[in-house]
């Protein structure tokens, strides 16, 4: 069974600690032997560059931040062909980041387990996204152009006293450049397959000796990659637009203002999700229409799909946000920043549909009125159309200073946050007829089924029934009061205490069909925490950094906006807690040319909150409900070296072992997709690995040839891995991605000197062995069949730039 576990597993938290003490210990040994046995400059003189980051609202360098970090330079970006936040997922361990099913502007992300995938409004994000230091609520809108991305920096683990907001699993920076002193121009264009085009255009205008600004603009565009059963029009293809403008003034070197303006739009065709399993049971009720939709049905990836929504404009997003950072040091020793914003996100989905065929005569019953949908109409297994709206205010105040001869350093920060979002998603769907009406009497049977012959009327027919009403608002407040400190008990050892108080209310108001009747209902709660964290590191020698870190975080609870019922919509859900255990060594030795960081962790949730799937007469939705006790442990590492001049090799790995010891819910089978009407504990067969494969990994190579008259020649390849991951905790039979490796590469022309400035060329590759992966899937359960999305196949492409 796929959540069988070693026996390893079993281990109290101090057995697992006392485990990785020891292969810490081990760890620096062999670094602390790399650095005394390799003789100085016997590799040449290239070493690796430092790298800075601001994850801990400050600037610091990465080998000296004691928590387990991921970054991605400009470089790195441009190797993998990333321009939105999605790009990264395969190339960091313990992460993963997926385009959910039916959309190409929402994802849904996961670190060491952690992840909140839904896209409804009156639930939080388990992962914090963070542009420019500015909180982004909703991972709805998030696949949006990144313009002047500078770096990616990842934070695994629960970030509960400087972040906080609902970032249980884990946070991800994303931080923009800001403008120079310097009059600069870039411009790139790349082209590839499936008629992928992109333009990026980049102007940097010192106004003044006090102010700078930058502009940017961004086009992308690309043909879907599957196409249309009926039409043979390409399905899945997107075109986006996006810009930043940023103004820096320095008057003086005491303060800085920073504003920026980032805006972007999206117009996709968003149907190229395909249906994987339609189950015999359904099969055998519904008759010929689940028949239909069988036949242009396969677990394997196709080509082309039995969708009839091919428009390139079936889908837009809008998003766009101001920011207004302000910093002013009236000392050398204290800093004292505001960071406000206001963002803005709105999504119009003209119609989604998962599988369309012909209706024959006399088999798809209209909904409850006793008769057919007329055969030669188009009848979809799930259709809907959705209106997304949402805005947010937020204002965070940071005090940051040092004393005593910088021995103690200190954070200290208030932060307020606002949001108002409203959903109207009306659907209409398919069942076996028996399903909705075999439980009534005979003769009602009968006229509901266009039938008084047969004794089993609505057997062999399905109805199509729907929810036209469904809409829902909320209105979120937060606020949070937090402060770190780290004081330098020697010239070696730090200790590294914080907390964070946080309080957030929300409310919601659904408007649905409960039961068949139209309804209204509102509801109202609060939840508050405090989130302590502590840390002792200790530096061991130059190059050698060694922590133990304690922290731990909420995420608030929130409502079932998708309820069937008003019990479930007013209770509910109930907020998550988690305290983690991580012991972590970062090194560099063999003259800084060799870079070794691995984390260890152990995390604890209680009342983890889980999303499950939930299908029946009343419609589609996903509910929430919390799990109970769970747990996760695991190791991430990262080793970058320098083996030869001009070779750079890149090596990073996650295990991850997710464990419920708790989680009692209302039990589907799998096979038929039915509630079995009985609530137990399923922690010993619930899977583990939703969004979470045991093994993920990425290794590249880059190799850059000597200097040439006419440029520079550089080679990279990659390749990343994951093991298997389900997407649903009980319903995963039909929808797990198998376990799969992607390979792509680089070839790059660089520094090609003109006159004024330089030139780029290169030739990219992606998936190189064309793997067919699943991204995202749903097991719609009672309806009776499954669908997948699957990305990309192989893709080649030209990139040309220039830049003064």
């Amino acid at each position: 069974m796929i959540n069988d576990r070693p026996s390893a597993s079993c281990n109290t938290s101090p057995e697992l600690l006392r485990s990785l003490l020891a292969l810490a210990l081990a760890a620096t040994s062999m670094a602390a032997q790399a650095q005394t046995s390799i003789p100085a400059g016997s590799a040449g003189s290239a070493v690796l560059e430092e790298i800075v980051v601001t994850a801990e609202r400050r600037e610091t360098a990465l080998q000296d931040t004691p928590i387990s970090l991921a970054v991605m330079g400009v470089d790195q970006i441009k190797a993998i062909g990333a321009f939105e936040i999605r790009n990264i997922s395969d190339q960091i361990p313990n992460v993963r980041i997926n385009s959910v099913a039916g959309s190409q502007s929402n994802i849904g992300i996961g670190i060491r387990g952690v992840s909140a995938t839904d896209t409804q409004l009156a639930m939080d994000p388990a992962v914090g996204i963070y542009l420019d230091g500015v909180y982004i609520g909703r991972h709805t809108g998030a696949v949006f152009d990144i313009v002047d991305l500078e770096r990616i920096e990842v934070l695994r683990g629960p970030q509960g006293t400087l972040y906080g907001r609902n970032s249980t699993g884990g946070t991800i920076n994303l931080v923009t450049r800001r403008p120079g002193d310097e009059l600069a121009f870039a411009q790139t264009l790349t082209y590839g397959s499936e008629d992928f085009l992109r333009s990026t255009t980049r102007v940097n205008l010192p106004l003044s000796e006090q102010l700078a600004a930058s502009l940017s603009y961004n086009h992308t565009q690309r043909d879907g990659y599957v196409d249309s059963l009926y039409s043979g029009k390409d399905l899945g293809g997107f075109k986006s637009d996006a810009a930043r403008l940023a103004l820096r003034w320095t008057p003086g070197e005491r303060f800085t203002a920073d504003y920026a303006f980032d805006w972007s739009q999206r117009q996709a065709n968003n149907a190229f999700a395909q249906l994987v399993h339609v189950r015999p049971l359904q099969i055998n009720l519904g008759g010929r229409f689940y028949e239909q939709l069988a036949a242009v049905s396969s677990p394997r990836r196709m080509q082309r799909l039995p969708l009839i929504q091919d428009s390139d404009d079936e889908n837009s997003s809008h998003v766009y946000g101001h920011a207004l950072t302000l910093e002013w040091r009236p000392t050398a020793d204290l800093s004292v920043k505001s960071i406000s914003s206001y963002r803005a996100w709105k999504e119009n989905e003209r119609g989604s549909s998962f599988g369309d065929v012909v209706a024959e005569a006399d088999t798809v019953l209209n909904g409850s009125t006793g008769t057919y949908i007329p055969a030669g109409e188009w009848v979809s297994s799930f259709y809907s159309t959705r209106r997304d709206d949402q805005d947010q205010w937020s204002q965070e105040l940071q005090l940051l200073g040092s004393a005593f001869e910088d021995r103690l350093t200190y954070t200290l920060g208030a932060y307020y946050f606002s949001e108002d979002g409203k959903e109207f998603n009306p659907t209409a769907y398919v069942l076996p007829a028996q399903f909705a009406f075999g439980s009534q009497p005979p003769a009602t049977q009968g006229f509901l089924c266009a039938d008084f012959v047969s004794a089993t009327p609505c057997l062999g027919k399905s109805v199509r029934l729907g929810n036209p009403v469904f809409r829902y608002a909320v209105d979120n407040e937060a606020y949070a009061l937090y402060g770190q400190a780290t004081w330098g008990i020697n010239d070696a050892v730090d200790f590294t205490l914080g907390g964070r108080w946080s309080r957030d209310r929300r409310s919601a108001t659904l408007t649905t069909l409960f039961g068949g009747i139209q309804e209204t209902v509102a509801g109202s709660k609060s939840w508050s925490d405090f989130s302590p964290s502590g840390n002792l590191s200790w530096k061991i020698r130059d190059g050698l950094n060694t922590y133990f870190k304690v922290s731990s975080a909420y995420r608030s609870g929130g409502f079932n906006a998708r309820a069937t019922t008003v019990a479930s919509f007013l209770s509910p859900v109930d907020a998550e807690t988690v305290v983690a255990y991580e012991l972590g060594l970062k090194s560099e030795f063999w003259d800084r040319r060799a870079r070794f960081n691995v984390a260890l962790f152990d995390m604890d949730y209680k009342d983890r909150q889980v999303k499950q799937f939930e299908a029946g007469t009343g419609g589609s939705s996903q509910r929430f409900v919390n799990a109970g006790k769970s747990s996760a442990r695991g190791v991430e590492m990262d080793f970058t070296v320098l083996p030869v001049e001009g070779l750079e090799l890149r090596l990073s790995y996650g295990y991850l072992d997710v464990k419920y010891d708790e989680y009692i819910t209302a039990i589907s089978d799998p096979v038929t997709g039915l509630g079995t009407g009985v609530t137990a504990d399923v922690s010993a067969s619930a899977s583990t690995l939703v969004h979470a494969p045991e093994h993920t990994g990425a290794a590249s190579a880059e190799y850059t040839f000597p200097l040439t008259s006419y440029g520079t020649w550089a080679l990279w390849a990659g390749a990343t891995y994951a093991s298997h991951r389900d997407f649903d905790p009980l319903l995963y039979l039909y929808t797990a991605t198998p376990a799969h490796t992607l390979i792509d590469a680089r070839l790059t022309l660089r520094d090609i000197p003109l006159q004024k400035g330089n030139l780029l060329v290169a030739l990219w590759s992606r998936n190189l062995a064309n793997k067919k992966v699943r991204e995202w899937s749903i097991d719609f359960g009672t309806m009776g069949w499954a669908i997948s999305t699957f990305g990309p196949e192989r893709t080649f492409g030209i990139e040309a730039g220039y830049q003064f």
